[in-house]
């Protein structure tokens, strides 16, 4: 068979930090290697090219921890490096090469690269590249460290991935998530449409309404044009006159504004002379205050350093006294040393005597000491041995009733232990049937469980629904609340005076008669009618709110509105509806609105009166009409009929079919209330639903504990059916113990028996004369021990004394170096003081020269004061002189500034009406003022009133025609595109439901296929037995669990969690054989799957990985020899030195033991692994 998986190619991935590439040609393949040398590595390194996102899945806290960190022979890698070469010439993979590369490649940084056949790609196009060959994310060929026993412990719904993945589903899924998106979008973008259907359905009406005023405005603009060309001729001819007079004006202000400039520069210019003659005098009296504040510093500084010699020379005289006293005190502190040093020598010749003949008899009571402790020692020896003699006697006679106790109560104790091992051995049965009972009881309640499960998730998907709805409810009530906001179905004069309350330029007191109404749907259409127009009407709470917004209005130019002031409206009488057939009442009692809001409502619908029919409302009139003969007074304005018909008293009647979705302020309002009512409903649902589903999930947790506590009984059961079958292994051993034991007591109580027959010798006579020389010994320490304490306290002494002698020669030198240090201070004493005063001397005449100088500059700087002065007074008059002066050109200018701006508004005013005619006139110029005759006076009144019309007609789109051709065109457009989405939407619903038949159909025909294999595996395997797999619901398979049950051979059916470990895993494995009965994968990765198994399981599960091995290429990760003997090559995975390497080998047929293992391999493994390194 070709092999799918060729080469291999690794660097810097965890631990193979060197280049590394090996060549795989055998079906089966073995990685071997002690633990920890790099073997699951390798398999990370596969799964991690075949585009792993998960580096949890890799054993790996991060990305970057998959790259060499380094070790004590190498340092950390840059990047790692994985590359993995496929044999594709059966075109297993869907790429027209016959051979197929991945490489992935991870930098430090945290950057990556990948290629498939050195081309960049993306891990997805790896993970979609392998997807439906078992090889891909989640797929069931990689099996690793710890996925069997994750596959065990998993819930029922992880179980169903495995088989998803053998029938394809997956794809299904990915179509179907693909379908759903694109009806999800095909739906958003039909919404889309009709919406702008129905704006442009409600655009088309507006616009016939304009084309129909559009001629009107023609015929008013014409008129106004001609009126227009009357004032323009006139103000042209009366601005020009004005024109020129101002001209004339001007000039003659400009001469007078150039003589008083001459006049106020003379006295500027004198003043600006006056003020140097101050500036440079100022300049000059700083220079000398400047000066004299010199001499009054320097005459402050003068007298202080006097005053400082002065206090230098007192210090100086107390100093030589202190010195004076202090040599008087030295002296008689010498002669006292010196008669001290004299007695002191004396004590110290006497002590070393003393001490000489101390030493003399401490020598001799050293000797003796040393000669009486060696016999003492020597008699130790001898009694130490003879007491050890007898102490060991008595102990073996001690030992030997003890050991006589011993047996005995060894044999009460193998009477109790066999009266105990025959309750363990009852108790030990009692386990295993209470243990039965609990599991009996687990399997209840996971059934009871499941179908929890299934109710939870389906009042779940109400919830969901209702979220949907309610959702979508509340954002059509949003649409809506802008709507209204907006003003959107009322006038373009509504719309821009609600925008300019929006934006701040017009107070919050502006309400839409449509808005301020609330009506039942019931009464829509009849309202509609009954209001017209008026429903653009607004109402303010004063007359001058409603001035206000009619200035806006006219200087925005935004059309004309009718405005309810409430504190103009006054309420009339209203008359009682007539009881008549068919009359439903006053409009204004069938409709609610806010208090504040009735006088306006009253004054529009308080006599407008709603009937059922037509017929109603014709018969109603010749009542009313009957009645007003009568009474000679009219009570009622028009009438309406439910449809809309209106009515009028004068007998004008108008109805007929209304615009499809024309969304008036009151359809907008109406149609919110109705959407609040329905959202409150669909909350109320909501709740409800939340309410059940929190129910069913109480419930369901409610199961769960109980499951819990069931599954944690069994547990304690089966413990405890573990416990008490150890208490029985142990109770025997015990008992075997014993049995020991008490044979080895006996022996040793023989032995003791025989060595008390010989008597110790006596020890009483050693200790006597132990004592007697222990005595001696004693007194002779003492004697030493007083000697010794006076030879040290002699040497203390001497010590002391000689301490004493070098003081007081210290205090002799001290003495005599201070005595020099006070004449050298007396010396320098006498020279400072005669430096003193001479620089006093100095001072004092320096002193009286400074104030001299002062006296002469206070003189000069008050001559300069009284000159500034003048100067002052002269410089002031000449100022307040060209202040007036200026004050008369500023009068002159503004005047000139005046008419300047009369002449440049009149200039402008000109313009304007340049611009305006050529504008009205292109093709006619306007004549010159001069030539042309005074033009008579223009009727601004009519003027006024034609601009008034054409203001009151508001905004008159002139282009209506063309765009309500262009409006239907679009129309009819997207109502085609419409009609083609509801069928794309209606294609995607069926595929939706196919792709879901479709991957049922799949699942339910791989799941009985797997079902089979597996029992047939399981067979196999355990050599007899059923084993089944369940779904949870076969009603939902594509979204229930799978249940694993086993009954191995002479054993009940139970479920997978309730077998041995290693039944557990043999049956794990019998699921992964048959999954690839269905469907194989051209190549198994499996990491030390047999792990669990013991010797003849492996065995058994050996030779199904050989039977795989003929149609599919098998790498696997073992340490167990029987597992190794199987396969055709080995990839032995060694470290050095932190470093794994890979040694590859392919065994000869010879060279196997009884048991089928190639004894060579392993002895060649074991020379090419070395010792791991700590």
């Amino acid at each position: 068979m070709a092999q799918a998986l060729t080469r291999i190619r690794l660097n810097g991935f965890k631990t193979f930090a060197q280049r590394m590439e090996v060549e795989l040609q055998h079906a089966l393949t073995a990685i071997v290697g002690p633990n920890g040398c790099g073997k699951s590595n390798l398999v990370d390194a596969i799964l991690w090219a075949l585009g792993e996102p998960n580096v949890r899945a890799l054993r790996a806290a991060n990305a970057t921890e998959v790259l060499f960190n380094g070790s004590a022979s190498a340092k950390p890698m840059g990047l790692a490096e994985v590359s993995l070469w496929f044999n594709n010439e059966s075109r297993w993979l869907p790429l027209d090469v016959d051979e197929v590369q991945i490489t992935r490649r991870l930098y430090r940084s945290g950057e990556w690269e990948c290629w498939i056949n050195k081309t960049p790609a993306r891990l997805r196009d790896v993970a979609d590249l392998f997807a439906g060959t078992g090889l891909g994310r989640g797929g069931y060929a990689i099996v690793g460290q710890g996925d069997i026993e994750a596959f065990l412990n998993a819930d029922p719904e992880s179980r169903r991935l495995w088989l998803e993945e053998v029938a394809g589903v997956s794809l299904y899924r990915q179509r179907r998530k693909e379908a759903l998106r694109d009806l999800e979008a095909a739906q958003l973008h039909l919404k889309r449409v009709e919406d702008v259907m129905r704006e442009l359905d409600r655009q088309r009406e507006p616009m016939r309404e304009q084309a129909e005023r559009a001629l009107l405005y023609r015929e008013l603009q014409a008129q106004l044009r001609q009126r227009e060309r009357q004032r323009l001729l006139y103000d042209w001819h009366s601005l020009h006159t004005q024109l020129h007079r101002h001209r004339e004006e001007r000039e003659q202000l400009r001469l007078q504004i150039a003589h008083t400039e001459q006049q106020m520069t003379e006295s500027e210019a004198q003043a600006e002379q006056y003020g140097q003659q101050i500036s440079a005098l100022e300049a000059e009296m700083d220079t000398l205050r400047s000066l004299l504040q010199a001499h009054l510093s320097a005459e402050e500084r003068t007298t202080g350093q006097l005053n400082t010699l002065a206090e230098r020379e007192r210090a100086l005289e107390e100093l030589a006294n202190a010195l004076h006293d202090e040599s008087s005190a030295l002296d008689q502190q010498e002669a006292q040393s010196l008669q001290l040093m004299g007695a002191l020598q004396s004590e110290l010749e006497q002590a070393t005597r003393e001490a000489h003949a101390l030493s003399a008899q401490l020598q001799e009571a050293e000797a003796e000491t040393r000669q009486l402790a060696e016999q003492k020692q020597a008699l130790e020896t001898r009694y130490r041995t003879a007491l050890k003699a007898q102490t060991e006697y008595t102990e073996k006679r001690q030992k030997l009733s003890l050991l006589a106790e011993a047996i005995t109560t060894r044999s009460q104790q193998r009477e109790a232990l066999q009266q105990r091992l025959a309750h363990v051995q009852h108790a030990c049965e009692t386990a295993r049937q209470q243990e039965q009972s609990a599991s009996e009881a687990v399997e209840q309640l996971e059934s009871a469980y499941w179908q929890s499960e299934r109710t939870v998730q389906q009042h779940l998907r109400e919830v969901q629904n209702a979220q949907r709805q309610v959702e979508t409810l509340r954002a059509r009530a949003r649409a809506l609340e802008a709507s209204l906001l907006s003003g959107e179905g009322a006038s373009p004069a509504v719309r821009a005076l609600l925008q300019a309350v929006k934006k701040g330029e017009l107070p919050p007191h502006y309400t839409p008669v449509g808005s301020a109404l609330s009506v039942p749907e019931a009464y829509l259409n009849a309202l509609n009618a009954a209001l017209g127009n008026a429903l653009n009407d607004i109402i303010t709470p004063t007359e001058a709110d409603a001035k206000h917004a009619i200035n806006w209005l006219k200087q925005n130019r935004a059309g004309r509105l009718t405005f309810l002031p409430l504190d103009l409206l006054e309420p009339a009488p209203l008359p009682e509806p007539p009881r008549q057939k068919g009359v439903l009442g006053r409009a204004y009692d069938l409709v609610s609105a806010e208090p504040e809001f009735a006088p306006a409502i009253q004054h529009l619908l308080g006599r407008v009166l709603i009937v059922e029919t037509l017929d109603d409302a014709i018969a109603l009139l010749r009542t009313l009409r009957q009645n007003r003969e009568r009474k000679g007074e009219p009570r009622w304005t028009r009438i309406v009929t439910l449809e809309g018909e209106v009515l009028q008293l004068s007998g004008v009647l108008s109805g007929g079919a209304a615009p499809q979705e024309r969304h008036t302020l009151l359809h907008l309002k109406t149609e919110r209330g109705t959407v609040l009512k329905q959202l409150q409903h669909a909350e109320q649902h909501l709740t409800d639903a939340e309410s059940a589903l929190e129910a069913a999930r109480a419930q369901h947790r409610t199961l769960h504990a109980e499951l819990e506590t069931a599954r944690q009984r069994l547990r304690e059961r089966t413990q405890a059916r573990l416990h008490a079958e150890n208490e029985l292994k142990l109770a025997q051993r015990e008992l075997t113990q014993l049995e020991r034991e008490l044979t080895q007591l006996t022996q040793q109580q023989q032995s003791l028996q025989a060595e008390l027959q010989t008597e110790p010798a006596d020890a009483e006579s050693l200790h006597a004369e132990r004592e007697r020389l222990e005595s001696r010994y004693q007194q002779a320490l003492q004697q030493l021990t007083a000697l010794r304490t006076q030879h040290t306290q002699r040497q203390a002494q001497i010590r002391e004394l000689q301490q004493r002698l070098e003081a007081e020669k210290r205090q002799q030198e001290r003495i005599h170096q201070r005595r020099q240090t006070l004449a050298q201070r007396l010396q320098h004493w006498q020279h400072e003081r005669a430096q003193i005063q001479t620089q006093r001397a100095q001072l004092e005449s320096q002193l009286q020269h400074t104030r001299q100088q002062i006296d002469a500059l206070q003189t000069q700087l008050e001559a300069m004061r009284h000159e500034r002065q003048q100067l002052l007074e002269t410089s002031f008059h000449l100022t307040q002189q060209a202040k007036a002066y200026r004050q008369q050109r500023q009068a002159l200018a503004e005047r000139d500034r005046a008419l300047e701006v009369q002449i440049a508004r009149a200039e402008v005013r000109l313009n304007e009406i340049q611009e305006s005619w050529s504008q009205l006139f292109p093709d006619e110029p306007l004549p010159a003022p001069e030539t042309m005759e005074p033009p008579p006076p223009v009727n601004r009144a009519e003027l006024e009133r034609l601009r008034r019309a054409l203001q009151e007609m508001g905004e008159v789109n002139l282009g209506a025609t063309e765009e309500y051709a262009r409006l239907t065109e679009r129309y009819q457009t997207l109502e085609r595109q419409r009609h083609d989405l509801e069928a794309t939407c209606e294609q995607l619903k069926q595929n939706l439901h196919e792709i879901d038949a479709d991957a049922r159909t799949r699942f339910l025909q791989t799941y009985e296929q797997v079902r089979n294999a597996f029992q047939e595996r399981f067979k196999r395997l355990f050599e007899g037995g059923n084993a089944d797999l369940i779904l949870t619901d076969a009603a939902d398979p594509l979204s229930a669990g799978v249940i694993v049950e086993a009954q191995p051979p002479n054993k009940r059916r139970q479920r997978l969690e309730l077998l041995s470990g290693g039944e557990r895993a043999l049956t794990a494995l019998a699921i992964l054989f048959a999954l690839n009965d269905v469907r194989p994968s051209p190549l198994y990765i499996l990491d030390e799957v047999d792990a669990a198994l013991d010797g003849r399981n492996v065995q058994r599960f050996a030779d199904h990985l050989k039977e795989i091995a003929q149609t599919t290429q098998v790498l696997i990760v073992t340490h167990n020899p029987i597992t190794t003997a199987v396969a055709q090559h080995w990839l032995g995975v060694t470290m050095t030195g932190g470093v794994s390497r890979i040694v590859p080998y392919s065994p000869r047929l010879d060279g196997l033991d009884s048991d089928g293992v190639d004894t060579r391999r392993a002895v060649i493994l074991h020379q090419s692994q070395p010792t791991p390194q700590p």
